[in-house]
C-alpha cells in the first residue's frame, strides 16, 4: 500500500508543498484509504496476501487515489484510456489472485 507521501508525490506534490497542512494531509489520507478499499473490493480482499509484490496493486491504488483526490478534470480521451487501463488491471489481478489461491490450496 502506498504511503501518503508516495500518493501525494504521484500527484506531483513534494513534501514541502503540504508540510504542516492538516487539511491537505487529511484529505489525502481519506482518499488513500478509500482508494485502497476500492482496489480491494475490485480485485479481492486478499490480493495483498497472495500477490504481495505485484506493482499493479500499488499502481491501481494510486490511480484510484488520483481520481478521488483530483482537483481538476481530464479530457474524455484520457479518462477513457484510464478507465480501460483500470479495467484491464483489475481483471489481470483477479485472475492471478485466483491462480495464486489455487496454487496455495486455499
Amino acid at each position: 500500500m502506498p504511503t501518503i507521501e508516495e500518493a501525494l508525490l504521484y500527484k506531483g506534490h513534494t513534501p514541502e508543498d503540504y508540510a504542516g497542512d492538516a487539511v491537505v494531509l487529511g484529505n489525502a489520507e481519506r482518499a488513500l484509504k478509500t482508494a485502497r478499499q476500492t482496489m480491494l473490493g475490485a480485485v479481492g480482499a486478499d490480493v495483498e496476501q497472495y500477490l504481495p509484490d505485484d506493482p499493479r496493486v500499488t499502481e491501481l491504488t494510486l490511480i484510484y487515489f488520483d481520481d478521488l483526490y483530483s482537483e481538476r478534470g481530464v479530457s474524455a480521451k484520457v479518462s477513457n484510456a484510464t478507465r480501460r487501463l483500470v479495467s484491464d488491471m483489475e481483471c489481470q489481478l483477479r485472475m492471478e489472485l485466483r491462480t495464486a489461491k489455487e496454487a496455495s490450496g486455499a
